[in-house]
């Protein structure tokens, strides 16, 4: 008889062992899982943008503060107009119309970024000039800014003028970039106002390359202004990139380091439209 009450306690002694060890284990585990949380957190503040390499809780260099007058421009055929070196390894394109308030937002916030990095030789910037608005708003100020933004590149004052148009936008509604106007807000770039600017501006001389530049926009799939890609492939809206300056920063970061990374994180690359 006294075997019973002995063995009807052993599993119980045992369970209340087991609940102890599990007890500790949890204990243990929290800890750790709690100290991970910080770990994790630390490193997410380290990184921003879909596939970015985990860089911890590290701080980077402040972006720097460009005077636009030091960037260098030129013009291609189709409607761009390329800030910084060719030779640059990584190539940002900026899809933008100079009556978009979205755009105006995008030069806002991303714009010392980009000045940043193109200075530095990190990377060029291709401004695809549009000039779409001026259709469904009317007038003719989106054609008349890409204009005298192209007459700026000429005079070797193109991103400095670029961020004068943009700091000045008058309301989308209102077709404010008049040739007055224009002409008014290049007196705030020193160098830029002269007989050959000013004649440029006053005769709309670059018409032919500003309509080509937005038949390039309209054959190249991109359907909304601002729209930036990055080596070619597009960033969707959604792309944790387009979100801050930050992540834009370590997703071009991620490119400087490793050309070939990172691929999925960029988007795809626009499609044209169809012929049907």
């Amino acid at each position: 008889m006294s075997a019973n009450p002995r063995t009807n306690r052993t599993p119980v002694i045992l369970a209340v062992v087991g609940v102890l060890v599990v007890a500790v284990v949890a204990a243990v585990l929290g800890f750790v899982l709690t100290m991970g949380g910080d770990d994790k957190k630390d490193d997410d503040a380290g990184k921003s943008g879909a596939g970015a390499k985990r860089t911890g809780s590290a701080a980077k260099a402040p972006i720097r503060t460009i005077d636009p007058a030091t960037l260098p421009a030129a013009a291609q055929p189709d409607g761009t107009i390329r800030v910084g070196s060719a030779a640059a390894p990584v190539t940002v394109t900026v899809y933008e119309d100079f009556r978009c308030p979205f755009c105006k937002r995008f030069e806002t916030n991303f714009g010392p970024l980009l000045a940043d990095y193109a200075e530095a030789g990190k990377i060029k910037v291709d401004y695809r000039i549009a000039s779409f608005l001026d259709g469904k708003l009317g007038g003719t100020g989106s054609v008349k800014a890409a204009n005298a933004a192209r007459c700026s590149v000429d005079a070797g004052k193109f991103a400095a003028y670029h961020a004068v148009l943009f700091k000045n936008q008058p309301d989308e509604s209102e077709d404010g970039f008049t040739v007055a106007r224009l002409l008014d807000l290049a007196g705030q770039v020193p160098g830029l106002r002269g007989d050959t600017f000013d004649g440029c501006v006053n005769t709309d001389a670059n018409a032919a390359w500003v309509a080509a530049g937005e038949r390039a926009f309209e054959g190249s799939g991109v359907s909304a202004t601002p729209s930036v890609a990055v080596d070619g492939k597009i960033l969707d809206s959604g792309n944790s990139a387009m979100r801050s300056p930050d992540n834009l920063r370590a997703l071009l970061d991620q490119r400087l380091d490793n050309p070939g990374s990172g691929k999925a994180a960029l988007g795809q690359e626009p499609q044209a439209p169809s012929a049907g």
